[in-house]
């Protein structure tokens, strides 16, 4: 069936009617033997797809750019949304790194100082108590106070040796307390990078929902 032009007085096919025109085309055509296919005029079949395309109602022509439109709006808004995941992504692990550079570097100035200070505490209670030791001789050394040089020297050793395990042992709590604080930094940071990470994830997934297209009312110019 040819897809022509018609006379002026003769009214415009429909749609339905150009689609008739098509099936008839393909019912018509010649079938190549041994195979599903067909040999139609390529010149009449683009003639009635052209006339088949005009005659849409405008507001299909219109929905479809709309659809298009939203399509290409929604690839663009992912593309966007995934180089936004990206960059917080690559962003959290510099922070990370860097923060996990400076826990460690903090960690090692926090455990060097406690050594000193610990170095330090040992030392000192070394001193009292070479100190104490050589007071107690010198009492001891003198007869008259025997008796009071001994329990004088006795007193000395004890307070002593106390003073020294009260220094170790603090030099030793503020070693644990470094580690305890390089252990809670590196925590919250951890908490931080999640959620950020599921915020950025939520974002994303609120643009891919797709969106109900507002249904054009007879009539309605075209936007």
């Amino acid at each position: 069936m040819s897809g022509g032009a018609r006379s002026p007085r003769e009214a415009a096919p429909s749609t339905v009617d150009l689609l008739d025109a098509l099936d008839a085309l393909l019912a018509d055509a010649r079938r190549v033997p041994f195979s599903g296919s067909v040999v139609v005029n390529d010149e009449e079949l683009m003639q009635l797809t052209e006339r088949i395309r005009t005659s849409l109602p405008a507001e299909v022509v219109e929905a479809q750019r709309l659809l298009d439109e939203r399509e290409r709006v929604l690839r663009d808004t992912e593309q966007r949304a995934r180089d936004i995941v990206e960059r917080a992504e690559a962003t959290a692990r510099e922070v990370a790194e860097h923060v996990q550079v400076q826990a460690h570097e903090a960690g090692l100035r926090a455990r060097a100082e406690a050594a000193q200070r610990a170095e330090r505490a040992q030392a000192e209670a070394r001193k009292v108590v070479e100190e104490a030791k050589a007071h107690a001789e010198r009492l001891v050394s003198e007869h008259a106070v025997l008796r009071t040089a001994e329990d004088r020297a006795a007193l000395l050793l004890r307070g002593a040796e106390g003073r020294a395990a009260e220094i170790t042992a603090a030099a030793e709590g503020y070693a644990r307390d470094a580690d305890r604080y390089v252990e809670a930094l590196l925590t919250e940071l951890e908490q931080h990078l999640e959620t950020v990470t599921s915020t950025v994830r939520k974002g994303l997934k609120s643009l891919s929902a797709p969106a109900t297209p507002r249904k054009k009312r007879r009539g309605e110019p075209a936007s």
